[in-house]
């Protein structure tokens, strides 16, 4: 993994939140608003509590933090009709970019998501 300082982390997840409200902001304009709404809104919230992490706890426990966020996910499918598996896969989306800013290998992803369970699995 790439060592970066908490403060270029903090700066490139500030970005990134920038850019997912913007998504919020057109969302309206988009072939699916609601899909996209919960999608964006999702990866907003995700990279605030990054953020946080970083400044309460240090690049290290946040990046172990975030791992543990991600193996926990369910594995998605279709999303369900109260749009939680929609916001899940906006979470996703902002950890993944989260852990490539970091350099993490694709493998250590990989390993994470085959430990999801299914939904209505086991």
């Amino acid at each position: 993994m790439v060592q970066l300082n908490a403060e270029d982390i903090i700066r490139g997840l500030k970005r990134l939140k920038s850019l997912a409200k913007q998504d919020i902001l057109i969302s309206s304009r988009a072939p699916d608003p609601e899909l996209w709404l919960k999608t964006a809104t999702a990866r907003k919230e995700k990279y605030e509590a990054l953020i946080t992490l970083v400044e309460e706890h240090g690049v290290q426990r946040a990046y172990q933090i975030a791992l543990d966020d991600y193996a926990s996910l369910v594995a998605l499918v279709p999303p369900d009709s109260d749009g939680s598996l929609t916001y899940a896969k906006g979470e996703e989306q902002a950890l993944e970019i989260f852990f490539k800013t970091l350099g993490l290998n694709g493998d250590t992803l990989q390993d994470a998501r085959s430990n999801r369970v299914e939904v209505g699995g086991a």
